[in-house]
């Protein structure tokens, strides 16, 4: 369904109620900075007193795109706004900042500092990659301004620290620039909508696959018979080990828990083997799940239901019609297939802010 036109972005997403939104973009050039910038522009005028705190995973808000070479919409941010971003994009912004805190997290552009912003004016975010450090950068918000919403911006391929419970809410940003039809775009708005809305496991799994991520942080694969987790794989990534991780799945197995991201490739390792039907198939989050229609079907066809560690508050759908070459789609016609595919609401913010 479609958001009401007449319900401002704060009242539409329930931001009142939230502490930290997390922007999950489909791929670049998916709108991401543009919806925070509408963001940051609305809370601004409706909820003045309330401070905003802004970091990124990667680098957002530079003038032109470091891959491409075109002009990306620039952060643009109101006096008192707090940042996380690295040491060497601050003198990108015209914003007088404020250091307020060394985090001690390095990145490839210096060490992450937090920052007001003594004045409006454009920034550059150069945030943290790893999700343990953006709930780092969050506590330091906190004992800035304890009432603060943190908004996080992501970037491309970077999508999962987005998940795993680290924001209370999320959003999606759904590009024309990243689909070659109409048709090809909303499959897969609609596959991704689904994997961001999948349920979570039992409470009694979910305590003890925390558990065991706590005391074995090399735990990767977790095979699990009933309410039992009967075997655990310790590898340093999932990557390149789905024929070993497929091989260990035995037939009295009702699930599978897998740490780490869940490929197309992974999943036809597990697919051929034919103990692990009529299962079920657990990642941290949505976003660890990098699988297309054409995965998910074949997921159904042999009867394993996905499941997630942490499940994720998605609050709404962005859609930029901008295709790949600068011309414009149908937004109209999008927000129309959105409502006939999904439940979650939809919207089109319009043209990026200057």
């Amino acid at each position: 369904m479609a958001a009401g036109p007449q319900a401002s972005l704060p009242d539409a997403l329930g931001l009142d109620r939230l502490s930290s939104c997390a922007i999950i973009g489909m791929g670049k050039n998916a709108g991401k900075t543009t919806v925070l910038n509408h963001l940051v522009r609305a809370l601004a005028g409706a909820r003045p007193g309330r401070t905003l705190a802004l970091t990124s995973i990667g680098r957002d808000g530079e003038e032109e795109d470091l891959v491409t070479g075109g002009i990306k919409p620039r952060i643009y941010i109101p006096k008192g706004t707090l940042i996380a971003t690295a040491r060497e994009s601050l003198p990108a912004a015209d914003a007088v900042l404020e250091i307020l805190a060394m985090t001690g997290i390095r990145t490839a552009l210096g060490e992450v500092v937090i920052a007001r912003a003594r004045s409006r004016g454009y920034v550059e975010l150069a945030g943290p990659a790893a999700a343990g450090d953006i709930a780092c950068c969050e506590t330091f918000f906190q004992e800035a301004a304890p009432d603060c919403l943190m908004l996080v911006d992501g970037a491309l391929s970077r999508r999962s620290p987005a998940g795993g419970g680290l924001t209370q809410a999320a959003v999606l940003a759904s590009g024309m620039a990243g689909a070659s039809t109409l048709e090809d775009w909303i499959a897969r708005t609609k596959t991704q909508v689904r994997l961001l809305s999948l349920p979570p496991l039992n409470p009694s799994l979910q305590g003890k696959i925390r558990e065991l991520f706590r005391t074995d942080p090399k735990a990767r694969a977790v095979y699990v018979r009933g309410e039992t987790l009967r075997k655990v794989l310790d590898m340093p990534s999932l990557a390149g080990h789905g024929k070993t991780v497929a091989e260990a799945v035995e037939k009295e197995d009702t699930g599978l828990f897998l740490r780490g991201a869940l490929t197309g490739r992974l999943l036809g390792e597990l697919l051929k083997n034919p103990d692990f039907s009529n299962s079920w198939l657990g990642t941290e989050d949505g976003t660890r799940f990098f699988l297309d229609e054409a995965d998910l079907c074949r997921l159904d066809r042999a009867r394993v239901i996905p499941y997630v560690l942490h499940a994720l508050d998605l609050r709404m759908v962005f859609v930029n019609p901008v295709r790949r070459d600068g011309s414009l789609g149908d937004s109209g016609a999008m927000l129309d297939l959105a409502a006939k595919s999904f439940k979650v609401p939809a919207r089109d913010l319009g043209p990026a802010l200057a």
